[in-house]
């Protein structure tokens, strides 16, 4: 078993160095026409934008999903106290104790809550809209996997690498990294993966880039055409009405969506010593393939990959 353990680490860190190596022979060869184009010019481009119909969310659905995960996620750890199957919070600071054991119960209610609030927000979505799923882009697509393989190639390694520098100012701290350290039975490190490489991208995903980058999208894109209208009053009604799309004909045109819903999810994860940096180069690439694609299929297959592999080589890792 340990020899095992010992190929499959090394063979996953030579896929990780070859994956970097490919990535920055591919993104060399990109910076001429980057130079050329400009980055507005080459990122409209490279992925072209696709055709979609227009986000009918807002403020309402992303409040039921964070409100709904946290109420879920509150009543999950309270079954879990009165079983004992973790100890009762400190009394002087409300805090549980943070235990390797401790730390599975909360990531297990997370994952709990996670799936809660995800079925109840495309619940209350689908009342309103019978399309919402595939309008939200969570339709199973297999060109859309493909593409969210190819984007890990281009995404992740970038990404890595600014990890790796980021690291020298402040160690990457997560408390799901800490349970692995204690955590050496499969049955926990299952537990660990479902929850982290599977459902959390899922729900990530579904919340940053599908409700609030696409109502944050919505509405910029909303601005920018009445601001058009204003300054071209002078033209032909007809000419002007063309140049809207319709709701289900609809094509982003703002990017600063992705740079604020970046700086949220970067934001949201101070405390992780500088993981914030790099996961915010990575918001940004997964908000442009939402952005272009319409679909979040590809987005939740980068972040899954990304997750998947740091757990699976540091759950490897104190074992050699």
């Amino acid at each position: 078993m340990a020899a095992f353990l010992l190929y499959l680490y090394y063979g996953l860190s030579a896929l990780t160095y070859l994956t970097l190596l490919v990535s920055l022979i591919l993104w060399l060869r990109l910076l001429p026409r980057i130079f050329r184009q400009g980055l507005r010019g080459f990122a409209d481009a490279w992925l072209p934008v696709q055709q979609r119909s227009r986000p009918f969310w807002g403020i309402g659905e992303l409040l039921i999903m964070f409100g709904s995960m946290m109420v879920i996620g509150q009543l999950v750890l309270l079954v879990a106290i009165e079983n004992e199957w973790i100890p009762r919070p400190d009394p002087t600071t409300g805090k549980l104790e943070s235990t390797a054991n401790g730390i599975l119960v909360g990531l297990c209610a997370s994952s709990v809550a996670s799936l809660g609030a995800v079925m109840i927000t495309l619940i209350w979505m689908r009342n309103i809209d019978r399309e919402a799923i595939r309008k939200l882009g969570i339709t199973l697509d297999l060109s859309a996997v493909r593409l969210g393989l190819k984007a890990a190639v281009m995404i992740l390694p970038p990404v890595l690498l600014i990890a790796f520098f980021a690291d020298f100012l402040r160690t990457y701290e997560h408390p799901v990294l800490e349970a692995l350290t204690d955590l050496k039975s499969p049955a926990g490190f299952t537990l660990i993966f479902m929850g982290t490489a599977i459902l959390t991208p899922f729900y990530e995903e579904i919340f940053f880039r599908g409700l609030l980058q696409g109502s944050l999208q919505r509405v910029a894109d909303r601005l920018r055409r009445s601001g058009e209208e204003r300054a071209s009053s002078g033209r032909d009604e007809e000419n002007s009405a063309a140049d809207l799309d319709s709701d289900d004909a609809w094509r982003p045109v703002t990017y600063w969506p992705l740079v604020a819903v970046s700086l949220v999810f970067a934001l949201l994860h101070l405390g992780q010593g500088a993981a914030p940096i790099p996961l915010f180069f990575l918001s940004l690439g997964l908000g442009y393939l939402y952005r272009q694609t319409g679909s979040l299929i590809p987005c939740i297959v980068v972040h899954m990959v990304l997750n998947g592999l740091t757990l699976v080589i540091e759950f490897i890792r104190p074992t050699l």
